[in-house]
């Protein structure tokens, strides 16, 4: 989807491409668009990295920047970087794109093109979104119009029912604040989402307004590393579980259309296997560009850690430990709940390291 809409943008005269996203689909972007090397990927979370460019965040969070080459001619990706504080990347976006129109004094001009992919969730529960759409036509901030992606996987976390995520019919309802056309389009038709990918490009192109995709698609996996969506969502995973990918959807068609045969979809995921494994880029666009040494090199490999002049004595902190991870017997969890407080009251033993959570309770009883 993202690789069409940078090739018609590249043929309709953009140059200059500035992405926001959440962590959700943020790895396969920088592998399979912005191509970022799987090897450098793989690196980075066993922790070898070649050069210090921060403060070790994660992965998800992490951005990126290369030249992709379309027919219309070279087009440069930045891929913003972004905390966890989902949203607040989409005023960061625009404003990088209204810097490069002032720059180049062409403020109606479709050369820099900005892009935001959302949640469901997220698009319609955090405001920074709604203050960003009401700036979009303001004369200081407006950008000619931004192309808004929404991720619609119908969940948010562990809320599925739309009854309890928002007051409207659709996520993506929230673009009528503004007049903005909004296309759904069902995730699991390509050819569908690519037609729409373009028409939207081409409306904002035409009237400067944003424009909104709702991609109507499913979360196969957790929320992240350490859910186990069939505990959290029962009902939904039984479904999803035995729903064909979008890709094998999409081979059967192409078969059953004497387009191609299952074998030749096999060997190209085969091939793309052995590219991945080879650790080389994957996206054929791809094109090498000069580092921002300069730009950057203020910004680099600074000293982040501070010394706390509040230390707590190892008891106390061994007291609040066991405090916050032990549950009254009344009350009965969940298995993972319970493993949870398990590995809690291990930490506070002494058995077990403390984990990102564990610390971070420790910090919050420790607090004030």
């Amino acid at each position: 989807m993202l690789k069409e809409m940078i090739r018609h943008a590249g043929n309709s005269g953009t140059r200059e491409v500035v992405l926001g996203m959440a962590h959700r689909g943020r790895l396969n972007v920088l592998v399979n668009v912005l191509g970022k090397k799987p090897q450098d990927l793989f690196d980075e979370f066993a922790g070898k990295h070649k050069e210090h460019l921060g403060t070790g965040d994660v992965k998800y969070h992490m951005g990126f920047s290369s030249d992709f080459q379309t027919d219309g001619g070279l087009v440069h990706l930045a891929l913003a970087f972004n905390p966890s504080h989902l949203e607040i990347v989409s005023p960061v976006v625009i404003g990088s794109v209204r810097a490069r129109l002032d720059r180049l004094d062409e403020p109606s001009s479709n050369k820099v093109l900005p892009i935001t992919i959302h949640g469901d969730a997220a698009v319609t529960g955090q405001g920074v979104v709604q203050e960003t759409l009401n700036m979009s036509k303001a004369r200081g901030y407006e950008v000619g119009g931004t192309v808004r992606i929404v991720i619609n996987n119908q969940v948010g976390f562990t809320t599925s029912n739309p009854l309890d995520a928002r007051s409207t019919p659709y996520c993506t309802d929230i673009g009528k604040m503004v007049q903005a056309p909004i296309f759904h389009v069902n995730a699991d038709d390509p050819e569908a989402v690519a037609f729409v990918t373009r028409l939207a490009l081409d409306f904002r192109n035409t009237f400067k307004r944003d424009v909104f995709i709702d991609l109507v698609c499913y979360r196969r996996h957790g929320h992240n590393e350490a859910d186990e969506p069939s505990a959290t969502q029962p009902l939904m995973y039984q479904k999803i579980k035995k729903h064909p990918t979008p890709r094998k959807i999409y081979a059967d068609k192409l078969e059953q259309e004497k387009v191609a045969t299952l074998e030749d979809a096999t060997e190209m995921v085969n091939l793309y296997r052995d590219a991945l494994d080879a650790g080389d880029c994957v996206v054929a666009e791809w094109r090498p560009m000069n580092m921002h040494s300069f730009t950057w090199s203020p910004y680099l490999n600074h000293e982040w850690d501070e010394e706390y002049p509040n230390k707590v004595e190892m008891k106390r902190l061994q007291e609040l430990a066991k405090r916050i991870s032990t549950v009254p017997e009344a009350v009965e969890m969940q298995s993972r709940v319970a493993k949870i407080y398990g590995d809690r009251q291990a930490m506070a033993a002494g058995e077990k390291l403390f984990d990102w959570g564990g610390a971070e309770n420790l910090a919050y009883a420790t607090a004030g």
